[in-house]
């Protein structure tokens, strides 16, 4: 009988493997190998210890999914090649995905930030069910799809249908997406960003707010008016002088004011919590007067402060309103208020600038443009003050001439008055209206002649 024959098997282009790591767990990954090119791919997957029957199925389900991603792979390698596999992934990224991955991109940024970043996600996410495609790729967004996702924003409503999104929300929405978008080109994933295609008037248009701020005034009026929340009053006049943010307010320490070289000024040197940029800012006796008394062992300078951002704006409100502020004033407006002022007093732009932490001299041009306005209003206060002046006419000024010179004896006095006086208004005026004899009047005002020497 003969040998039996050995069984030929196909190596697999694609197989998981495993690797252990800390804490006992079990990573897989792919091994791709085909044409002598060999390549891996992680596939964030990982084996726990079975130690009772709920880790056994968990495991189970771990080596099904990786089992399915294995099979996909092999027909994507069947169909594009293993040379081209970085290009096969990237076009099987749906724009969903890509989101996500984008949202956790630069994670640092402060939480306003990161919300207005998750608040974009779900918005495209909402666009795509409405379009009926939730699984659409990143590399089919085009130049129509922006259009559509634009007119979509301007259609979007929250709050159960009750409230629109604001101009100011939609243009936030689609500059996060577009720069979603330039991060995917940079990645290598698209070629170019569509929003780049699009015209300015085809974006939302930005809004010039107006931004309502404090006079001298009006801040020496709300100084002297009780607040029902006396920390309050604290707190918004002292950012009235520093323009930090009602953030920046809170999470003020003790720590972060320090003395300068001189050892008499003292300035704070805080770092933002929305740009997470360093300002410095000098303290004035002013400004001294409305922070709280330090407690011993606590850091937090305003930590007193404990009600919520929307009860301090009807506090606020309630106060400017005892105070006969017509204004809508918030928090934030003491941030204006204190560009303003500073601007108002002779503070250079670029100094204002830094106080402010603007990364931009162009966001503190705003503020000047205002003070500009206000300038203009008070040169403009003058407009009719001198309109009830008499006026001389000319009949008037040549009989002050004709009778100052006819008073005149001497033949040649009136051609001696008009050279030396000619039609001076004032001077006129004044001998018209002297009591006293004109001869007199002007002889006192005329040039001694010399006296000339015999010979």
């Amino acid at each position: 009988m003969g040998r039996k024959k050995k069984e030929i098997r196909l190596k697999e282009p694609v197989r998981i493997r495993e690797k252990k790591i800390s804490g006992g767990n079990i990573s897989l990954y792919l091994d791709i190998y085909q044409n002598g090119l060999r390549k891996k791919e992680t596939l964030k997957l990982y084996l726990v210890p079975e130690i009772n029957a709920a880790t056994k199925l968990q495991n189970a389900n771990t080596r099904k999914l990786a089992e399915q991603i294995k099979a996909q792979r092999i027909l994507d390698i069947q169909r594009e090649g293993l040379v081209d596999w970085d290009k096969v992934k990237k076009s099987r990224m749906t724009l969903t995905k890509w989101m996500d991955d984008f949202v956790k991109y630069n994670a640092e940024l402060s939480e306003s930030s990161m919300k207005t970043k998750r608040n974009t996600h779900a918005r495209i996410d909402q666009y795509l069910i409405y379009i009926g495609k939730p699984e659409f790729l990143l590399k089919d967004v085009d130049k129509e799809f922006c259009k559509g996702f634009i007119t979509f924003l301007k259609t979007c409503t929250y709050n159960d249908g009750k409230k629109q999104l604001s101009t100011t929300t939609c243009r936030m929405f689609v500059n996060y997406f577009g720069s979603s978008l330039a991060k995917a080109v940079r990645d290598g994933l698209i070629e170019q960003n569509p929003f780049l295609l699009l015209e300015a008037k085809e974006k939302p248009q930005k809004r010039v707010a107006e931004r309502e701020f404090l006079t001298i005034e009006e801040i020496k009026k709300v100084m002297n008016t009780p607040c029902r929340y006396e920390l309050v009053k604290k707190a918004f006049l002292f950012s009235c002088f520093t323009g930090l943010r009602y953030s920046d307010m809170k999470a003020l320490n003790w720590s972060e004011i320090h003395k300068a070289a001189d050892g008499k000024t003292e300035y704070i040197d805080h770092i933002q919590v929305k740009t997470k940029d360093r300002v410095t800012i000098p303290l004035s006796e002013e400004t001294k007067k409305w922070m709280p008394k330090r407690e011993e062992g606590i850091d937090n300078i305003f930590h007193n402060l404990t009600i919520t951002s929307t009860t301090v704006e009807v506090v606020l409100k309630e106060w400017m309103e005892a105070a006969g502020i017509t204004k809508h004033i918030t928090y934030h407006c003491s941030r204006h208020t204190a560009a303003t002022m500073l601007l108002t007093l002779g503070a250079s732009i670029y100094v204002v600038s830094k106080i402010l932490g603007h990364k931009s001299i162009k966001m503190t041009e705003i503020y000047a443009k205002i003070v500009d306005k206000k300038k203009l209003e008070t040169v403009n206060l003058v407009n009719g003050m001198f309109d009830q002046i008499p006026v001389i006419h000319t009949t008037r000024l040549a009989s002050a001439r004709e009778k100052i010179c006819t008073s005149i004896s001497c033949p040649m006095m009136p051609l001696v008055l008009q050279s030396t006086i000619g039609l001076h208004t004032t001077r006129l005026w004044r001998y018209e209206q002297s009591a006293s004899s004109p001869l007199l009047y002007w002889r006192k005002r005329m040039p001694k002649a010399k006296n000339k020497t015999t010979a």
